[in-house]
């Protein structure tokens, strides 16, 4: 078993589809992997940005793609949000949570927006997915050595032996151990 490290943002299709990819690496039980979840788009309002017009058709098109990186047997959950929203208020609650209820919350809070188009910058649907109490220290943690690793690009993979991978690259580096 390895141990892997991930940085994801939750309003991410593409640290989506590496959440899909960890947690059958989990289920498998090829590797342990710690989720760090950061706010790629600091520039998103608090109140979120309703989906239209060229932030609409900038998923659409990353939903296309994302599609075409799908391995075999890889469900097409992902579905268009009606909102993108600010993560900051996930981030913390997450990071907020015990590490052994972690992995089924990165899982829990990524339906939530990207299958259910349900608020997740509401913390009534934090209280309601089993989000812990805003953690501002480990999550601020968790985004300086994300900063310090690479440019400020989701997903990262953190291989055991330091070797960072990005983007792309990251999610093919899940699905090759998934081979």
């Amino acid at each position: 078993m390895i141990d892997l490290v991930v940085y994801g943002d939750f309003n991410c299709p593409f640290s989506a589809l590496a959440s899909e990819r960890v947690d059958e690496l989990e289920r498998r039980g090829i590797a342990t992997v710690e989720w760090r979840a950061v706010e790629h788009d600091r520039g998103i309002p608090a109140a979120g940005v309703e989906i239209s017009g060229d932030v609409a058709q900038m998923l659409t098109d990353e939903l296309a793609q994302i599609r075409g990186l799908l391995d075999r047997g890889e469900p097409d959950r992902l579905q268009l949000p009606i909102r993108q929203v600010n993560t900051r208020l996930a981030i913390t609650r997450y990071a907020g949570a015990p590490n052994e209820s972690r992995p089924e919350l990165r899982h829990e809070i990524f339906a939530s927006h990207w299958q259910r188009a349900e608020r997740i910058d509401d913390a009534v649907v934090l209280d309601d997915l089993g989000a812990g109490p805003a953690n501002n220290v480990a999550a601020e943690e968790w985004r300086a050595a994300w900063q310090a690793a690479t440019d400020p690009i989701v997903p990262v993979l953190v291989l055991p032996d330091g070797y960072v991978s990005r983007g792309l690259g990251a999610l093919a580096r899940l699905a090759g151990l998934l081979a």
